[in-house]
């Protein structure tokens, strides 16, 4: 008797000769050459469980969801990333500068301390991930929960944020008018022994910061630390830039060690990765 496998491609090879299914069928000897019921593939997961799940927490993101279920998320979410234009010549500046960065890494004394160090504007308004913020709606709900209000141009503060891979995030500097803040200063005061390495990310003026060594493709500041804060202190809309300041540094503090040190440590593991992509994207 013929596999099932003979008998599609059979099939396929005679509908490419212009043959009818009811031809097909005489053939063949076959009461019915569609698909049989049930044949295909089974479902992994319930339907009706994925929309109770949904139903019962719709602000939870789709990857949280997936998690809790133990599949994968892109099972019940597909979503569009958007992502920075990469050109070849990009590309090319982001192996060679990884590759520096990871003979340097595997270069370092034992011990070695790397601070990483970034600037975030933080605004009043609520912020919302486009990505993973939704309310999934089976029914009417309130207009509040469909749309997101903001303002021209919100009342704002810069902080400045320090993070060390020995698990030590030092608190949020927010910068008055026209203050400025050198490296070596801080650096000095926390760090006397110098057994660091101050990890900024460079700007392509020379004059700003020429690049050297500890430039970095995968800021923990921009990967983790940020998006950490910002999904917890800017759910809601702040009263003025003292409550914004006061919601932002409660969530930063409370970072725990073990938190940071394991996202400090993902910084190596993220340098392989755009070294295996031959500088291009990796996976998140």
């Amino acid at each position: 008797m013929a596999s099932e496998r003979d008998t599609r491609v059979k099939v396929h090879a005679l509908l490419d000769t212009g043959k009818t299914p009811t031809e097909i069928s005489r053939l063949l000897g076959k009461d019915n050459i569609e698909r049989k019921r049930g044949s295909g593939s089974k479902a992994k997961v319930d339907l009706q469980v994925i929309k109770k799940a949904l139903e019962a927490e719709p602000l939870k993101s789709m990857r949280a969801h997936a998690k809790d279920m133990g599949i994968s998320h892109t099972t019940i979410s597909l979503v569009r990333v958007e992502r920075p234009l990469l050109t070849e010549r990009i590309k090319a500046v982001h192996l060679q500068r990884c590759q520096a960065l990871l003979n340097n890494l595997k270069s370092a004394t034992a011990g070695r301390v790397i601070i990483f160090s970034d600037e975030k504007t933080w605004t009043v308004d609520p912020v919302r991930n486009r990505r993973n913020d939704r309310y999934l709606s089976f029914g009417k709900i309130d207009k509040s929960a469909r749309t997101l209000t903001t303002t021209k141009h919100p009342a704002s503060a810069m902080s400045l944020g320090f993070v060390a891979s020995n698990g030590i995030a030092a608190p949020l500097i927010w910068f008055p008018t026209g203050f400025r803040l050198k490296a070596a200063d801080y650096i000095k005061g926390e760090f006397p022994d110098g057994n660091v390495v101050f990890q900024h990310p460079a700007h392509t003026a020379l004059t700003a910061q020429n690049w050297l060594k500890k430039h970095v493709e995968r800021q923990p500041l921009d990967y983790a630390f940020w998006p950490h804060v910002q999904s917890k202190a800017c759910t809601l809309r702040h009263a003025n830039v003292e409550a914004m300041k006061a919601s932002v540094n409660e969530h930063w503090t409370s970072m725990s060690k073990e938190y940071i040190t394991k996202t400090c440590q993902a910084f190596r593991r993220r340098l392989e990765a755009i070294v295996i992509a031959d500088g291009g994207y990796i996976d998140d």
